[in-house]
């Protein structure tokens, strides 16, 4: 004997089954939303940096990440490699912040989440089934995304030494100019007697002062001691104008 809410249940549905949403044809409604994605939570100078990422990526993506969501397969490999290539483009960018970076899948959740609920309450069982599946795509998109930057990323500083050097953007507090010269010379990765060529101080004298901004600031080495004055908004990266390649 049939249960009396049988009426009102939906069929479980396999991973490769379609969903019967329609989201496939629903990639205008979605895209509206997705370039003007909901970033509270987002650090706020990490969401100008987003809102460029999204407009860039959501064209390349979004039809495979609906169709995968709506027919339970994995995302197309070309728009894979399409965002990964995005990725890679990106990862000189100055602005970009590895935690915002890691963040970036959760807008896209939000919104369609919100687009699930809202349409929802005639078939419930496929709308959670349609978040659950969407929930993996973000997730692998947003792995393949910060995978794809963050390597090309650790090669920037190789490639681009040349091309590449780093201001300081302002006095920062407790330091005098030579120590901020230093920070900055050490921040563009040259030794310390190199640092001391430069500034024309010995190389005791500059392990001295790097050795006070370190405990300063709390950082084990000098690695560390970079990472957080890019943190702190003591340094800037910036591309040197006007170096073109001689063959």
């Amino acid at each position: 004997m049939a249960a009396p809410d049988d009426d009102r249940r939906t069929p479980a549905l396999l991973p490769g089954e379609r969903l019967g949403l329609g989201l496939d044809d629903r990639c205008d409604e979605f895209a509206r939303l997705l370039l003007e994605p909901p970033l509270d939570g987002i650090d706020p100078d990490g969401r100008a940096w987003l809102h460029e990422r999204y407009a860039e990526i959501v064209p390349v993506v979004l039809p495979a990440a609906l169709h995968a969501v709506e027919h339970g397969t994995p995302v197309a490999p070309e728009a894979v490699l399409a965002l990964r290539a995005l990725a890679a483009d990106r990862a000189s960018d100055p602005r970009a912040a590895a935690p915002v970076a890691l963040r970036g899948a959760l807008p896209a959740l939000r919104v369609f989440t919100l687009v699930m609920r809202s349409a929802g309450h005639e078939h419930v069982g496929r709308s959670m089934l349609a978040m659950g599946r969407a929930s993996l795509v973000a997730h692998e998109l947003g792995t393949c995304w910060f995978e794809a930057w963050i390597h090309e990323r650790r090669r920037a500083p190789v490639a681009d030494a040349a091309e590449t050097t780093v201001d300081l953007v302002a006095r920062v507090p407790g330091l005098d100019a030579t120590e901020e010269q230093m920070l900055a010379l050490a921040a563009e990765g040259m030794s310390n007697d190199a640092i001391a060529q430069e500034t024309a101080y010995s190389r005791q004298a500059v392990a001295w002062h790097l050795g006070r901004l370190m405990r300063a600031c709390g950082a084990p080495n000098r690695t560390a001691l970079v990472s957080v004055a890019f943190c702190r908004g003591w340094l800037r990266a910036r591309r040197r104008p006007g170096r073109t390649d001689t063959p």
